[in-house]
């Protein structure tokens, strides 16, 4: 039965290999309803997952794209139509490339002025524009020029699919980006940017974002090129996507090592469309992209002021113990930030931090303990604040962390240390496990005094239970 099946199958493969030698050898008639006729065969083919594997095996795909150039129109509608489809599966896309499909495409843009020719081809270079390898060939036939016609097309969806294209290139190499630059992008994203469609604005927001990361020349050029005001009114949108790519772009600017973004946004008042957005937003990823941002304009001391100023801290609070563990990391960093200042340390006891921060530093994730044990070892240097953390359970995560090979032990030993400076804490970091934590440092000096005095505390605590008896 097996053996008969497989006939069944091997004829099968027969049958379509010999229609599809029929396909071609249509396709490179003299008759142009020939040419039609074959055209539509093979766009209806490569609408399943068998068919594009016959094109791909038979080497359709160069016959597809030699129809791309053809001159009757629904030729090339076919054609383009099929290559559209057959980008659209990453095994095939690089054989499309191997075939001059890259050049093609682009050429047959810039020539043609048919909507649903445009359409396909702009899908063609936006599934195109995923796979990294190929973007190096888009990059060097310019296909961000014919890019910038199609984002301008009268039909919507050839401008989504272009703005698509487009913020998938920008996620490139540092070379790239910057021949993508060259090539004028700036103005056509600044264009899309103020489009009323949603989907092209996200995606401008996103090729801003794309473009600014790795390079502060990049982002020097944007924040130049008027960006910065434009993202920030887009922020206000209601439409959630659109305010999360916007605070992305936002945030991708501010990660500047030069001031100047961060200055810009302020200059904007950015400040108080974060603002704004803390008070009134519940949508999660945006609340995460807005801290996050603050977190990354916190690292200038001066802006770091501001935000104290405009008590921006208590709504961050509040959305660290009300948000998701996205939402927690952010927070924790700026908290983080806020710690190394000594002039914030009661601006951060009065919005509740210090609750926060003992309480981050205790969950089982990473990136929370490290921020929390980092933020703990500054606020223990500050007297007034050592019985108080204690008190709040400080001690019991410091513990566990130093039991561990995580990159917040050595934080967490530093906290613990300045813990154990007020003779008041030490039973407490006795019964928690702190002497042994801290023997685990004895070959610091400062670690083997603190470990001697919680002991001789310790000691003296237990003679008074005894004689009480």
């Amino acid at each position: 039965m097996q053996r008969q099946d497989n006939s069944e199958m091997d004829e099968r493969g027969g049958e379509d290999d010999d229609v599809f030698s029929l396909y071609l050898d249509m396709s490179d008639s003299d008759s142009l309803d020939y040419q039609r006729s074959a055209s539509a065969s093979l766009a209806s083919l490569s609408q399943t997952e068998q068919g594009r594997l016959i094109i791909m095996k038979h080497g359709g795909i160069s016959a597809i794209l030699r129809l791309c150039g053809h001159q009757d129109v629904c030729v090339r509608r076919s054609a383009i139509y099929s290559v559209a489809n057959l980008a659209a599966i990453p095994d095939i896309r690089r054989y499309i490339v191997i075939d001059g499909g890259v050049e093609v495409i682009r050429s047959a843009s810039v020539l043609n002025r048919d909507v649903d020719f445009l359409r396909d081809s702009a899908r063609s270079l936006s599934t195109l524009a995923v796979d990294i390898a190929i973007k190096e060939v888009m990059v060097s036939h310019d296909v961000p020029k014919a890019l910038s016609k199609l984002a301008k097309s009268v039909d919507s969806e050839t401008q989504r699919f272009a703005s698509l294209a487009l913020s998938n290139l920008c996620v490139a190499t540092r070379n790239e980006k910057e021949t993508i630059l060259k090539q004028g992008m700036l103005r056509i994203i600044s264009f899309l940017l103020r489009y009323p469609d949603l989907e092209v604005e996200r995606r401008a927001s996103l090729a801003i974002a794309a473009l600014s990361l790795g390079s502060d020349e990049n982002r020097m050029t944007m924040v130049d090129h008027g960006f910065v005001r434009s993202l920030l009114e887009t922020t206000s949108y209601p439409d959630l996507k659109l305010r999360h790519c916007a605070l992305l772009a936002l945030n991708a600017l501010a990660l500047s090592t030069d001031p100047k973004p961060k200055q810009r946004i302020v200059e904007e008042n950015g400040l108080s469309s974060l603002q704004a957005i803390l008070r009134s937003c519940k949508d999660d990823e945006s609340l995460h992209a807005c801290i996050y941002l603050l977190g990354s304009l916190a690292e200038d001391a001066d802006v770091l002021n501001v935000i104290v100023d405009m008590s921006l801290l208590p709504l961050i609070v509040q959305k660290l113990e009300d948000g998701s563990i996205e939402t927690k990391r952010s927070a924790a960093y700026f908290l983080a930030l806020l710690s190394e200042s000594q002039e914030c340390h009661d601006r951060m006891n009065e919005a509740g931090a210090l609750e926060v921060i003992t309480a981050i530093t205790s969950l089982v994730d990473e990136e929370c303990q490290y921020y929390g044990a980092f933020a703990l070892a500054l606020l223990a240097k500050n007297k007034s604040f050592q019985v108080p953390l204690t008190k709040m359970g400080g001690v019991r995560p410091l513990v566990s962390i130093m039991a561990t090979h995580s990159e917040a032990r050595h934080w967490a030993a530093l906290a613990l240390l300045k813990l154990a400076d007020n003779f008041n804490n030490h039973m407490t970091i006795a019964e928690e496990g702190g002497i042994q934590a801290l023997l685990q440092l004895r070959g610091e000096h400062s670690a083997g005094v603190t470990v001697a005095n919680l002991a001789k505390r310790a000691f003296k605590e237990e003679m008074k239970k005894w004689k009480s008896i």
